[in-house]
């Protein structure tokens, strides 16, 4: 399976990104706490020559642990990083101080950037610094399809489609990208990448594995693993034969839901964090 996403709003999109840079004051990078590396896309950086600041999204459905390893790598980057939750709205406060530093005196409205791949969650973002729900907001990629400018408290925000690269070449990203919904669902395969994820599962968080699913052997073969999970949540055909497209699709449910538990899918480098060191 060769993962690939890259609709016709997106490149659009971008062109108006770079036609609207000399108007930004402040660009709000968005990345997901559980895949803070593939969720950020770096030809959206080359567009950047501004001030920046990386809010990262959905930290309480990522490894704490983990996440203090990636912020220590972004301290080593010198990058301006603000952990949010934005379910609760944990960090927002934080994220409008970041803001206003970088904001001077000036005879118009300051005008803030809003920037990241699909369903990292930047309208959920935007109603929170708007204070009032002005972004259009769905559990799916491709919500938001063109450009909006948005009053919010002292400045503009301008909230923007999600911007995958034109060729996702790495597809180990790509898997993580289908994981947490990133990428549209009809473009790969559900039941191979619930495999991978509980691969990833088995070697890394196996405790939750068992303790979500009642394993006996969370290291079990992977087949009986996924065969277990279905027969246990009723993901049944007639005749007893297991429903896997619906258990797949459980299993992606439950993780993308927090409810395996918090789960970061992948950590820096350690060349990267011996740099500066």
């Amino acid at each position: 399976m060769n993962i690939q996403w890259y609709p016709g709003h997106m490149a659009k999109a971008k062109r108006q990104i770079q036609e609207l840079m000399k108007q930004i004051d402040v660009v709000i990078e968005v990345t997901d706490a559980r895949v803070p590396h593939s969720a950020r896309n770096p030809d959206i950086l080359e567009i950047y020559r501004k001030p920046r600041i990386l809010a990262v999204t959905k930290c309480d459905l990522a490894d704490p642990a983990r996440t203090q390893v990636w912020l220590q790598y972004w301290e080593l980057q010198q990058e301006d990083v603000v952990l949010l939750e934005l379910l609760n709205g944990k960090g927002i406060y934080v994220l409008r101080k970041e803001i206003r530093k970088y904001l001077t005196r000036q005879k118009r409205e300051p005008r803030v950037l809003v920037v990241g791949i699909p369903n990292v969650g930047k309208s959920t973002l935007i109603n929170r610094l708007a204070g009032r729900s002005c972004a259009k907001v769905g559990a799916k990629p491709g919500v938001t399809k063109g450009k909006q400018w948005i009053s919010a408290r002292g400045f503009k925000l301008l909230d923007t489609p999600g911007l995958l690269r034109p060729k996702l070449e790495d597809q180990e990203t790509a898997r993580r990208l289908a994981a947490v919904a990133a990428i549209k669902e009809e473009v790969f395969d559900s039941e191979e990448i619930t495999y991978w994820l509980l691969r990833f599962l088995q070697k890394e968080y196996p405790h939750l594995l068992e303790r979500r699913y009642n394993l006996e052997d969370p290291a079990a073969d992977i087949d009986q693993v996924f065969s277990v999970i279905g027969v246990q949540r009723g993901c049944l055909l007639s005749g007893g034969e297991i429903n896997r497209l619906q258990t797949a699709r459980l299993i992606l449910k439950d993780f993308r839901q927090g409810l395996i538990g918090p789960i970061t899918l992948e950590l820096p480098q350690r060349n990267d964090l011996n740099e500066g060191s």
